[in-house]
């Protein structure tokens, strides 16, 4: 499991989890979004520019 938190936001994501690559996203302890990492879309929930930014932050780091 990788636990990232950044920006007010943490980001999950566990190996040997269904396909496709994805991470959850949670904020105050509640589920807030599941972003698909292979297509780079939304799977559920909502995002907002921030989150997205976040994620893409997260991935040119090699985090997620």
């Amino acid at each position: 499991m990788t636990r990232v938190r950044r920006g007010g936001y943490v980001f999950v994501t566990w190996k040997g989890d269904h396909e496709p690559r994805h991470v959850h996203v949670f904020r105050d302890g509640k589920a807030v979004a599941r972003w698909d990492l292979e297509h780079g879309h939304l799977m559920d929930g909502e995002t907002s520019r921030r989150i997205r930014e976040l994620i893409g932050a997260l991935r040119r780091e090699g985090l997620l």
